[in-house]
């Protein structure tokens, strides 16, 4: 039994014995001044308090359900916050990869291909010399931006049109499902 249940129950049990113990006067009460009805009145009194002890009984239990249901709904979208960050470490970590160079020239060839007549690639400073090479090979200009994080922003002939094709742009299209996809696998 969790903390909370023990004291929402002790709560209950002490006011369910409050409850008690004043209903046990008020029929002593009743016994005094009319024996007759005392019967009577004790039966019913001590139904109303069933009731009552019954329904707060029920109103406890149901908030310690409710108090044990959000704690695990925030414990869960804590772990799914943790793999999320954990996911975003190891992007991060991608470019020490030896074949990082050939996930940036992909990322290239879909951007490029997406924009439709490319006449540059825009690359984080790091990354230049890594596409240099392939970009001059498709006749694209290169060009340096800090912003431009593990991936790559194709520029269209004439610079209006851009395709962004980054892998922290592609982690947040696919995060919802991808996070439904984790909570399956750990709570299903």
């Amino acid at each position: 039994m969790s903390k909370l249940e023990t004291i929402l129950q002790e709560e209950v049990l002490a006011e369910i014995q409050q409850l008690m113990a004043k209903a046990e006067e008020e029929a002593a009460a009743i016994v005094a001044e009319a024996k007759e009805k005392a019967e009577a009145l004790v039966a019913a009194q001590q139904r109303k308090l069933e009731a009552r002890k019954q329904a707060e009984l029920h109103r406890a239990e149901s908030a310690a359900e409710l108090a044990v249901t959000t704690a695990r709904v925030e414990a869960k979208g804590e772990v799914i916050a943790t793999i999320y960050r954990e996911v975003q470490g190891r992007l991060e970590a991608l470019p020490q990869n030896p074949e990082y160079p050939t996930l940036l020239e992909r990322l290239a060839e879909e951007a490029v291909a997406a924009v439709g007549e490319a006449e540059a690639i825009v690359v984080h400073p790091d990354d230049v010399p890594r596409l240099k090479g392939w970009a001059e090979g498709k006749g694209l200009a290169v060009q340096a931006d800090d912003a431009v994080r593990l991936g790559v922003v194709a520029v269209a002939k004439g610079g209006k049109t851009r395709v962004a094709n980054t892998l922290p742009d592609r982690l947040e299209r696919a995060w919802e499902v991808l996070s439904a996809k984790v909570s399956q696998v750990l709570w299903a």
